[in-house]
């Protein structure tokens, strides 16, 4: 599937304010894609957005296996900006693309400046925090989720990959409705509010070693995609959390708090993790 139904189209039509579109595709020919991607992002820029991100899918770290090699962020300044530049290149893209899954994105820009402007801290936070290295975690060994989070068989897989080159983690969450806490209790909290209870604990872990939200959004449903695909689903946030290194991201990763960890386990039903090597943006 590579184009909206009715229906689909109909859910950005008529909506105000900015909006973004993230590809998930699976190229069909590379040569193909290389003239798609050009032509798209000249497409965007027409239409007075730009392409915050173009990357090749590395690994996927949770969420199982998802059949997309490439991801296209692309933000406009509106819906029908957004429908207009992705129909300009429609032709060009049943030749490149084989499958496609895109998601409708609401941009919000607040917290991730706020969490750029404490990049200064990040020395600081850095020997306070012993994210100089990556730490052994033998407690947490089989009690990670898979539906939710890496596990060690992904970050094992993760070490394999090269060390030292800048990368961005696409990150796509759905909450519970109701905070989901041992016992059933939801102590009056939303998934979301309960996420992000866990999210102020890991801040200064991703501040400690130069990461920061690149992207965040919230997720106004599928523009494209079968219900059968395996990213489909009623998805709340869709991120690209940038990494100087997959070395700084272990080193966050294994030094991550566990006193906070069952806000994120009540908070979210399900996640995906991508790493994923920056092409355009």
């Amino acid at each position: 599937m590579l184009e909206p139904t009715p229906e689909q189209r109909r859910m950005l039509e008529g909506r105000n304010g900015p909006m973004a579109l993230a590809q998930f595709l699976s190229v069909r020919d590379q040569a193909a894609f290389d003239e798609f991607r050009a032509a798209s992002e000249s497409a965007v820029r027409e239409k007075g957005g730009y392409r915050a991100h173009g990357a090749h899918v590395d690994q996927v770290l949770a969420g199982g296996e998802i059949p997309f090699q490439e991801l296209v962020v692309d933000l406009l300044p509106s819906a029908e900006a957004a429908l207009s530049a992705f129909d300009a290149v429609q032709e060009a893209r049943a030749t490149a693309i084989a499958e496609a899954y895109v998601l409708a994105i609401s941009p919000a820009g607040g917290l991730v400046g706020q969490i750029r402007r404490l990049r200064f801290l990040s020395p600081l936070l850095r020997l306070i925090l012993g994210t100089t290295s990556e730490k052994e975690r033998p407690e947490l060994e089989g009690k990670l989720n898979p539906a939710t989070g890496p596990i060690p068989e992904t970050m094992q897989v993760l070490r394999e990959h090269d060390l030292a080159t800048p990368f961005y983690m696409m990150n796509l969450n759905k909450y519970f409705a109701k905070a989901q806490y041992e016992g059933g209790r939801s102590r009056n909290l939303t998934g979301e509010q309960a996420y992000l209870r866990y999210g102020k604990r890991i801040v200064p872990y991703l501040v400690s070693v130069g990461g920061y939200p690149d992207f965040m959004g919230h997720v106004i449903g599928t523009f494209v995609g079968r219900d059968d695909s395996p990213l489909h689903d009623s998805w709340s946030e869709f991120a690209m959390v940038y990494y100087p290194s997959r070395r700084a991201f272990l080193n966050m990763a294994t030094h991550a708090p566990t006193k906070g960890m069952h806000h994120r386990d009540a908070g979210l039903a399900r996640a995906v993790l991508m790493s994923s090597t920056s092409c355009t943006g």
